[in-house]
């Protein structure tokens, strides 16, 4: 009976560890499919996480660039219009150097005796009254006397305008649109070396 009592014994052993080793390949089997499919949804959501990043990031770089061509566009814009700016200043300060009281006088006289009414009115800048006042005067004094005026305006700074005194017409040979008749001319041949 001994004999039988160990066989019983073994066979109870033998019977438990077969099946502790069955339930612990089946623990592991789980364990390993639970593992691999941390590992598969870890994975999942790291492409995920690098996929949105790298679209964020080109979002970014394509943003960063069209920002940089629109300040590289507005730098050269403000770079033009200043340039523009400057040109224009030196085009009327040339012009107010130009129009010196003799060359003045003579234009005045040209248009006038040239005029198509004799009936107009003359605008001269202030600056402009004491020097070429009295010259005008004496060369104009039969169209002075026939209706021809001849006056002054804070707001021209050079040149002069002449009137039809009914608005019928003008002549504008102010500094000022002498500048804007040549800038184009001018401005174009600095645009070409730019």
């Amino acid at each position: 009976m001994e004999i039988q009592i160990q066989d019983l014994i073994t066979s109870i052993k033998t019977d438990g560890i077969e099946k502790a080793k069955a339930e612990a390949a089946e623990i592991i089997s789980k364990a390993k499919a639970e593992a691999e499919a941390i590992i598969r949804d870890a994975n999942q959501e790291r492409e995920k996480i690098l996929s949105n990043a790298r679209r964020e990031i080109e979002t970014e770089s394509r943003s960063a660039e069209e920002k940089l061509r629109q300040a590289a566009r507005d730098a050269s814009l403000t770079f033009k219009k200043s340039v523009d700016d400057e040109i224009a200043k030196i085009m009327k300060e040339a012009v107010d150097t130009s129009l010196d009281s003799d060359c003045l006088s003579r234009l005045i006289e040209s248009v006038v005796s040239s005029s198509f009414v004799a009936d107009a009115e003359i605008t001269i800048s202030e600056s402009d009254k004491d020097k070429v006042a009295s010259d005008l005067i004496n060369a104009l004094s039969q169209k002075l006397k026939k209706g021809l005026t001849l006056k002054t305006s804070s707001s021209l700074s050079g040149g002069f305008i002449v009137k039809a005194s009914d608005g019928s017409g003008y002549f504008d040979l102010s500094d000022d649109e002498i500048a804007k008749l040549l800038y184009p001319y001018l401005s174009e041949n600095l645009r070409k070396l730019l």
